[in-house]
């Protein structure tokens, strides 16, 4: 993986032109995918991933990713080898850190059913992906509909050579406009979607939706074998307010779907 990390330098600076944070390095992923089984998808890093809530930069030795400034280099394209490892070191090691809890203990909850964990150091492994590994300054929501095409057609070859390296067997999608983004990169290959009344929120005005496949191909790329693919409509940490019992229901329908993929 430091491999592609120093392809990702190497372009860096398309990236920035469509709207990534110009001191904050690629995240390949979130957690040690080689070693683990079950991966949740989102969209991109969040710009808390490399700043606080008043917008300054994380600082050694609170960072969770490295930037400009903890590698100590002024470009991208000055970033040597040991940095490159560097910044794959810190994904693999997202989660025995600093991890941005706030988010992802919410995420932690619909992989209970499965037996994975973000957090474990034995037993099944879970890590987090993203569609494009680039954050941005601005939420996906607000970028234009030409910048979310270009950057997902730049974060595709990396989220196919993660797969590929790793040993993951199911994978989660976190949300609508991730099911929805991600399935532009699997046209021939559309995933069922299925109404779960039990999943409503706010007394029914917000149903629930289950989708379901399996995969061998993303974008342009093969993966070398079938991943089985589940996802749900509501964004666990989104401002609806998921409830605890339907987060429990979503976590028991990944459990149920997903045993046979993980025995």
């Amino acid at each position: 993986m430091v491999k592609e990390v120093c392809r990702l330098l190497s372009l860096m600076h398309k990236p920035i032109e469509l709207g990534a944070i110009p001191s904050a390095s690629p995240v390949l992923a979130f957690g040690d995918p080689l070693n683990s089984r079950v991966a949740t998808l989102g969209l991109n890093p969040s710009n808390l991933e490399f700043m606080d809530q008043s917008g300054h930069e994380l600082t050694a030795p609170y960072h969770r990713f490295e930037s400009l400034s903890t590698l100590q280099v002024s470009d991208w394209s000055a970033v040597s080898s040991q940095g490159a490892r560097q910044i794959w070191q810190r994904c693999e090691e997202y989660f025995q850190r600093y991890p941005y809890d706030q988010w992802f203990k919410q995420l932690e909850r619909v992989l209970v059913g499965t037996g994975a964990s973000y957090y474990a150091t034995l037993g099944v492994r879970a890590c987090h992906l993203d569609l494009v590994p680039f954050a941005t300054a601005k939420k996906w929501s607000d970028l234009k509909s030409a910048v979310r095409a270009q950057l997902l057609e730049l974060g595709t070859p990396s989220l196919v050579k993660v797969l590929v390296a790793s040993d993951i067997q199911v994978l989660i999608l976190n949300g609508s406009t991730v099911v929805k983004e991600f399935g532009r990169l699997i046209p021939n290959q559309p995933l069922q979607a299925n109404p779960m009344p039990l999943w409503s929120l706010q007394n029914g005005r917000v149903g629930g939706t289950a989708y379901f496949g399996r995969v061998r191909r993303v974008g342009q790329f093969e993966l070398g074998r079938e991943i089985l693919v589940l996802g749900f409509n509501h964004n666990i940490q989104s401002s609806f307010g998921v409830t605890t019992e339907v987060k429990s229901r979503i976590a028991g329908w990944i459990g149920q779907i997903s045993a046979s993929a993980l025995a």
